[in-house]
């Protein structure tokens, strides 16, 4: 059994009838927050029965119905079927295929179906008892069921477990037959209330009632010899009457005869009236219709002389069209001469275009190159400028590297001469001996490194290099003199300079660090000072290459403006010839309207031609009915004459008839007077009767037949039993029918007490039984989902263990179910300290190891997988892979995994503000090509329903 489709019609937000097919195994519903997902769950669970409004997301019952949108009007009706396929039998029904259908209107009223047939609320409820099916079952599974699984109230856990027992049609019957034994006790107290009333009141009427019964005997033998004597003066009567009677008869069935035969004579005029008025109709239809003949003979002769004037208008129009085409065909001609001279002077210019055109080009490639040229140029000068930048940025660095050795020179003089004792004065002194010498030998340096420069700039553009070469060796000779004077100056000071100096002046000290920053600083200026020349170069090269590119541009500006002219001249032509072909192309249609025009009014010729012999043979056929109707007129008016006169001779015969009749019908009044006076005096011999006895004299007619005894005897054996009854004193003559009335509602008690009593009995026996039967399927269910759910716990944690445990195991039908869990790493304890997606996890542990046990037919989990993670998504979907495949699962998710692990998609949006539609995806995987594959299928929605 599994959940086959789902119709929607004005439920919520699907106001248009939308059917969902649901397929075996799993389906996904996708779409976004507030498109209409969650309706679809709640329409399942509104059909399955359910009446919480709070449930269905509503303040009252109606408020599921379409309310309408700014575009819609609001619907007066919801209606949901849900199509349940039935083979395995599993509901106790015949049919392969089961409906179930909930409607509701605007009104309030609702309406139940099973396969289309009404039915009870109730009546759904019992269908899918037992079968983890339900409003409130297993089946549907939402973030609020897993909250209840997950409640810190073990009660709210047992209905799960119950539903998979099968003990809930067992528990509806145990409170039924509590509630019946509640009021089978309640009525037990009433009855027995009663009864003490009723015996006292039995006790008293039966006394009474003797007494009665003596009264009634005398009365009933006083009533029969009234009787006897009212009958002997009816029967004398009666004799009377049947004299009378007899006349009457004789007199009515001569009338009776009479009256036949002015009836058949009636049926006769009527008859002889009702030819009278179809010949008079008859005339008056044939009278019209000769009028209508002449009618419509004035109307052909009057269509005859309109299609001959439109035959004449047809042969002068046609005449008309030949002479315009003949123009139109001369004028065409013309035109097209004139298009070949156009084309000759289109081709003259195009060659001129296309000389010009050459000649554009070559200049164009010869810009192309010059202006590459120029941006190569442009290029390595951007370069240049690039490299000279990162130069000027490393001498900014070693002049910054330079005052900082500088400054710890002076710092770390200053500290070891404190170190080793030398006075200020001695301090002061060397200190003030080193910093010139180090600022004369800079200053020089510098000098002569600048100087040297522009030696070797202009000794690159000289053809005389001697000179230049001279002037090199007298830089150098001065700055080895000038770094001897500074080696003599430090050798001088030596033996007054204490040991660390030698330190400073060692290759790797500072000084020795000082001079190849200076050297290096000197050798970036070289680079920056070349990189320079080569920009200027580069510049002047392309001002020459500038000058070139604009002496191209000017020649293409004189051949751009031959290539103008040309072209000029060429759209000229070609605006002529496509003028002169429009021309001629109009010429040609108009030509051709006018060859139509001429065929349509030589066809309208022939058609009036045909016409006008149609309307002649019209014309003969009207004057050969209007003969005939005019002897059909004669024939009508001699038919009527001739029942004018029958009509006339029935009339006398039904007078005499009548007269004869009215004497007939004065003789059977006088009868009846006289049977009426004697029906009249035995009807008051029965009215005193009935006076004084209040029965009928009628019930006593049978006696008539028989002998009736002396009226003067039967007077004095009156007289004797009044006497008695007189003697008797006050009788009730009500005790009889009270003490019967006490004695049936006594017995009726006492039986009922009986009754009841045996019923509460019963009741309370099959409450046993249930309790019992109850208690042994929920014992076994709960132990083999206990073991289903450790084993599932494990498998959807990877590890760990997990119990359940009954609070009461002495009243196992109402003890709360607690749940005891442990993931890997952690310690066995209630669900508090867990985290929330392993809460999540437990609960659909506990669900998938309740439908090993017992699987549901089919099963909506609403949004339980938002609170896992991957791992755990992971777990959860290869268990549901499992499951899907005895069960039907319909997943409400945001999750990519399990979209994917799904076999159907069905997606909701709302396209229409406020109305939802469904979109249907099948996915699967193609074993072959080692790829998914999606067939996406539009579910239509009727808006016309």
């Amino acid at each position: 059994m599994f959940l086959k489709s789902v119709e929607l019609y004005g439920f919520k937000s699907f106001a248009d009838k939308t059917r969902l097919e649901f397929s075996d195994g799993t389906t996904s519903l996708l779409g976004p927050n507030g498109c209409g997902k969650s309706n679809i769950v709640d329409a399942i669970k509104w059909v399955l029965g359910e009446q919480s409004t709070k449930t269905l997301r509503a303040s009252k019952m109606e408020d599921v119905i379409f309310n309408g949108t700014d575009n819609r009007k609001p619907l007066n009706v919801a209606e949901v079927t849900l199509t349940i396929n039935n083979e395995q039998r599993l509901l106790p029904t015949e049919h392969t295929e089961v409906e179930i259908t909930r409607r509701i209107f605007r009104s309030g009223e609702s309406e139940f179906f099973i396969n289309r047939t009404q039915c009870r609320l109730r009546d759904i409820r019992e269908l899918f008892y037992d079968t983890g099916v339900g409003k409130s079952a297993y089946s549907i599974l939402e973030q609020g069921k897993i909250d209840q699984i997950l409640s810190t109230r073990p009660e709210d856990r047992r209905y799960i477990f119950e539903e998979a027992a099968g003990i809930t049609r067992y528990k509806s019957k145990t409170i039924e037959a509590q509630k019946k034994l509640e009021r089978t006790q309640e009525n037990i107290e009433q009855v027995e209330t009663i009864l003490i009333e009723v015996k006292r009141q039995y006790d008293s009427r039966k006394s009474q009632a003797t007494k009665a019964a003596k009264y009634k005997e005398l009365e009933e033998e006083m009533l029969s010899i009234e009787i006897d004597a009212n009958l002997s003066t009816v029967q004398a009567l009666l004799l009377l009457k049947e004299s009378k009677q007899h006349d009457l008869d004789k007199a009515q069935n001569d009338y009776q005869s009479l009256t036949d035969e002015i009836k058949a004579s009636g049926q006769v005029l009527e008859e002889h009236q009702e030819l009278m008025r179809q010949q008079s109709e008859r005339r008056i239809s044939v009278q019209n219709r000769i009028q209508r003949l002449e009618e419509q003979q004035n109307s052909k002769k009057q269509q005859l002389k309109l299609v001959q004037q439109r035959y004449q208008d047809a042969l002068r129009s046609h005449d008309e069209a030949i002479e315009r085409a003949a123009k139109i065909r001369e004028r065409i001609e013309r035109d097209s001469l004139e298009t070949e001279q156009q084309k000759d002077r289109l081709e003259q210019a195009r060659d001129q275009i296309a000389i010009s055109k050459q000649q554009l080009e070559a200049n164009e490639n010869e810009s192309k190159r010059t202006s590459q040229l120029i941006a190569d140029h442009e290029h390595e000068i951007e370069e240049r400028e690039k490299k000279i930048i990162e130069l000027e940025g490393s001498m900014r660095s070693l002049s910054l590297r330079l005052q900082t050795i500088t400054d710890t020179i002076v710092a770390e003089l200053d500290e070891k001469l404190k170190q080793s004792g030398y006075t200020t004065k001695e301090r002061q002194k060397a200190e003030r001996l080193l910093l010139e010498a180090l600022s004369r030998a800079t200053s020089v340096i510098d000098t002569q490194l600048t100087y040297a420069t522009s030696i070797a700039s202009i000794r690159r553009q000289s053809t005389d290099k001697s000179d230049y070469d001279r002037q090199w060796v007298k830089i150098l000779t001065d700055i080895r003199s000038l770094t001897n004077d500074i080696e003599s100056r430090f050798e001088s000071f030596r033996s007054t300079i204490p040991s660390f100096i030698d330190d400073l002046l060692a290759p790797e000290g500072i000084i020795t660090q000082k001079h190849v920053i200076d050297s290096e600083m000197v050798t970036i200026r070289n680079r920056m000072d070349t990189e320079r020349r080569a920009i200027a170069a580069l510049r002047e090269d392309n001002r020459g290459l500038t000058v070139l590119l604009n002496q191209v541009a000017e020649r293409n500006i004189q051949l751009n403006a031959i290539l103008a002219d040309y072209s000029m001249k060429a759209n000229t032509a070609k605006a002529l010839i496509e003028n002169i072909a429009r021309t001629i192309d109009e010429q040609r249609f108009l030509e051709d309207d006018v060859l139509r025009d001429a065929e349509n009014a030589s066809k309208r010729a022939k058609q009036c031609t045909q016409e006008m012999e149609l309307i002649t043979e019209d014309q003969h056929d009207i004057a050969r009915e209007y003969d005939e109707m005019q002897s059909t007129l004669e024939t009508v008016i001699e038919s009527i004459d001739r029942q004018n006169k029958l009509l006339s001779e029935e009339r006398e015969a039904m007078n005499l008839r009548y007269e004869k009749l009215h004497a007939i019908r004065s003789e059977i009044d006088k009868f009846m007077f006289h049977i009426e006076n004697l029906t009249q005096q035995i009807q008051g011999v029965y009215g005193t009767f009935f006076e004084h006895y209040g029965r009928s004299l009628k019930e006593y007619e049978h006696r008539l037949e028989d002998t009736l005894e002396d009226s003067k005897i039967l007077r004095e054996r009156l007289t004797q039993i009044k006497k008695q009854i007189q003697q008797m004193g006050y009788i009730n003559h009500m005790a009889q029918e009270e003490f019967a009335e006490v004695k049936e509602r006594y017995e009726f008690l006492t039986k009922q007490i009986s009754d009841l009593v045996k019923a509460k009995n019963d009741l309370t026996r099959i409450i046993d039984e249930i309790r019992i039967r109850s208690e042994h399927l929920f014992i076994d269910s709960y132990q083999k989902i206990r073991i289903s759910f450790q084993e599932m716990f494990h498998r959807m944690f990877g590890g760990g263990r997990a119990e359940l445990r009954l609070l009461d195991p002495e009243n196992v039908l109402e003890s709360g179910i607690d749940i005891l869990a442990q993931p890997p790493g952690k310690k066995l304890d209630r669900l508090a300290p867990l985290s929330g997606g392993e809460k999540s996890l437990t609960a659909v542990a506990l669900l998938f190891a309740t439908y090993k046990v017992k699987p549901s037919p089919f099963c909506i989990l609403d949004e339980i997988d938002a609170a896992l993670d991957d791992r755990n998504i992971g777990f959860f979907l290869d268990v549901l892979e499992d499951f899907s495949k005895e069960s039907q699962f319909i997943i409400i998710t945001h999750n990519k995994r399990t979209v994917l692990g799904s076999k159907t998609l069905l997606g909701v949006t709302m396209q229409e503000h406020g109305i939802s539609k469904a979109i249907s995806w099948r996915m699967g995987w193609e074993a072959d090509k080692d790829t998914i594959f999606t067939e996406q299928v539009d579910i239509p929605s009727d808006n016309t329903v």
